[in-house]
């Protein structure tokens, strides 16, 4: 008879992007780190648009398929149980809110009376708005800061809270996707996710900005004081230059391959010029030029905007000391991170997606592109697999009778058994259900929902 064993340091991670899906089996190991057993992906078009769910009959078989792939996979077959999937969505933005409550003065505070706190701030986030994550800051327990103000019998209490809002499609479609399949899954902000992938415990303490380039979407998430100040996902992303050099009247596919092989954020009359190449400004071709000038136009334009919000994010920028992390598949554009030097003035550096890898692991999935999907894997608290376990066959051993001899002695005679093979240990593969059928200012105008 089959058995299942739960294992709770194996863990499902899901990267619903742009451009594609990643699927990811982890494993936790004791010093903290993953050691990533497989992963799986597949190509998107248009099934989802900056980072939110369009087509939920084609995402959900995806999922599917993917997570089938997973649980196959020739070393490490399992059964997926559960996911943990990043929230990316566009209109995704950070509220501060406060909330307080007034007790007798001879009372303890308790945790029900934090989890009020919690729930009035919640209630006072846009109606147009879902909760995608909450983010306790501080308390002023009459008047007095506090971290945790449990035990204590004042007669005022305060909390404030960043509440990390979006467009109620993102969840309302991430989640039908889910249930179509009957797959179990929780939700982590996706910003939040890749600054654990980058960022060191200094960085969180003394304060920095994670920056996500994707093809859709940009996604800025702030630390400071072991804390998440400020989430906010920016609509532009490497598709944005792609579609804007497509103007020079090329497909998509050339658009693509020039940002690739001459993408720069640095405008041409800019660019160093060694002894060299000195007459190569000269050579440059009116079309080059052209499609340089779209390339930092739009470059500028995000960089602006990244700027933008963390000016808003209510954070001196001086005091984020670590300065800018990037990460992601657009964040290796040729001059980029200089462009955020010059301007923001903070020190900018590629996040290490490979930190929290272990070594064997390291060199295939330490690229900036994975950045998300190896912070679901680090921030999955509790496993989302179930393996078989293994069936262990008894050997009884064979029965010593004494028996008296003729001339008066004692002969040991070993009873024989019916012949039965040597004790075995059989690994047996849990049987996976059937497959289902396939399912029929800037700030101001930031966050627009047109496309939704």
């Amino acid at each position: 008879m089959n058995s299942i064993m739960g294992v709770s340091d194996y863990v499902v991670a899901i990267d619903l992007g742009s451009s594609r899906i990643i699927g990811c089996l982890g494993k936790k190991e004791a010093d903290g780190k993953i050691r990533i057993l497989a992963m799986e992906q597949e190509p998107f078009r248009t099934e989802v648009r900056r980072g939110i769910v369009h087509n939920i009959e084609d995402v959900s078989k995806s999922i599917q398929d993917l997570v089938q792939l997973l649980s196959d996979n020739r070393e490490h077959p399992c059964q997926v149980d559960q996911v943990y999937v990043g929230l990316n969505g566009y209109t995704i933005r950070t509220v501060d809110v406060s909330s307080t409550t007034y007790l007798s003065g001879e009372e303890l505070v308790n945790e029900r009376h934090l989890d009020e706190l919690s729930d009035d701030a919640q209630s006072q986030l846009s109606e147009n708005l879902d909760v995608m994550d909450v983010f306790t800051q501080e308390f002023l327990v009459d008047g007095k800061a506090d971290i945790n103000p449990v035990g204590s019998m004042p007669q005022r209490v305060e909390g404030h809270y960043k509440i990390v809002g979006g467009k109620s499609t993102i969840l309302r479609n991430l989640d039908t996707c889910f249930e179509r399949i009957n797959l179990h899954h929780k939700t982590i902000l996706g910003p939040v996710a890749a600054a654990e992938a980058i960022l060191r415990p200094e960085d969180k303490s003394k304060g920095a900005v994670t920056i996500d380039f994707g093809a859709q979407t940009t996604s800025i998430c702030i630390y400071k004081g072991n804390l998440v100040r400020y989430v906010s996902v920016l609509p532009f992303g490497g598709d944005s230059i792609t579609k804007d050099i497509q103007q020079l009247n090329i497909d998509g596919e050339e658009a693509e391959n020039l940002k690739l092989s001459k993408g720069t954020a640095t405008h041409y009359t800019e660019l160093k010029v060694e002894d060299q190449q000195e007459n190569d400004l000269e050579k440059m071709s009116s079309f080059d030029k052209e499609a340089n000038d779209i390339m930092v136009a739009r470059s500028e334009e995000i960089v602006e905007n990244i700027w933008a919000q963390i000016r808003y994010s209510g954070i001196e920028p001086q005091k984020l000391t670590e300065g800018l992390i990037l990460t992601g598949g657009g964040s290796k554009m040729n001059g980029l991170a200089e462009l955020l030097r010059k301007k923001t003035d903070m020190p900018v550096r590629m996040g290490n997606v490979g930190q929290y890898v272990l070594p064997e692991n390291n060199e295939r999935y330490s690229k900036p592109e994975l950045a998300m999907i190896v912070g679901l894997l680090l921030l999955g608290l509790e496993g989302g697999c179930s393996i078989p376990a293994p069936i262990v066959v008894e050997v009884k051993k064979p029965e010593v009778i004494q028996e008296q001899t003729l001339g008066g002695g004692f002969e040991s005679i070993v009873k024989e058994e019916p012949k039965q093979k040597e004790k075995v240990v059989k690994k047996v593969k849990e049987e996976k259900p059937p497959r289902k059928n396939r399912f029929s200012s800037i700030i101001k105008n930031l966050f627009d929902d047109e496309d939704l």
